[in-house]
């Protein structure tokens, strides 16, 4: 049989992750005015160096 060609399960779990983490950013960002949201927002600036 042949190889079915594409990423393997391990690139596609890494995948997933990266977009769910993307994703979850996106939405803390998006909620940056709130007290939890903001405290998280300067944390990550400060590791960024902005």
């Amino acid at each position: 049989m042949a190889k079915e060609a594409g990423p393997s399960t391990f690139a596609r779990l890494l995948l997933v992750l990266l977009g769910l983490g993307f994703l979850g950013a996106a939405w803390v960002w998006s909620h940056r005015s709130e007290p939890w949201a903001a405290r998280l927002v300067e944390d990550a600036r400060g590791h960024v160096g902005r």
